[in-house]
């Protein structure tokens, strides 16, 4: 019997950490013509580990509402060599947090990105 709720119990875990979390962020569409992802990319980064989406819930589990409220191409992304974008998150409309996101090009076509938080904003 212990070990059936050890199973259970184990699985119920690991289906909790393999699910990602959906986005609850709005964007305005001028905010989403900032990026210079495309809308594939632009989409799992708010939707797949490890991107926007996903950090804002790890770092922020208890907010209700997430803004973006601007997007800085500071390297603009081209496919060819790495891009950095800085997006500016309001969180139920008062704290204000920044994330760094680098796109960069697989040499095959594709991108990875990697997302990290701006130093300098509030958690």
């Amino acid at each position: 019997m212990k070990n059936k709720l050890a199973i259970v119990t184990l699985a119920i875990l690991l289906i909790g950490c393999a699910t990602t979390p959906q986005s609850t962020m709005t964007i305005s569409p001028e905010v989403r013509k900032m990026s210079y992802a495309d809308e594939r990319l632009f989409r799992d980064l708010l939707t797949q580990i490890g991107g926007i989406g996903f950090a804002e819930h790890v770092m922020f589990p208890h907010v209700k509402s997430r803004e973006v409220v601007k997007i800085d191409a500071i390297v603009p992304y081209d496919n060819r060599k790495t891009g950095v974008e800085r997006w500016t998150i309001k969180h139920d409309d008062q704290e204000i947090c920044s994330y760094l996101v680098r796109f960069i090009p697989d040499g095959q076509g594709g991108t990875t990105f990697s997302v990290k938080k701006d130093s300098g904003t509030k958690q």
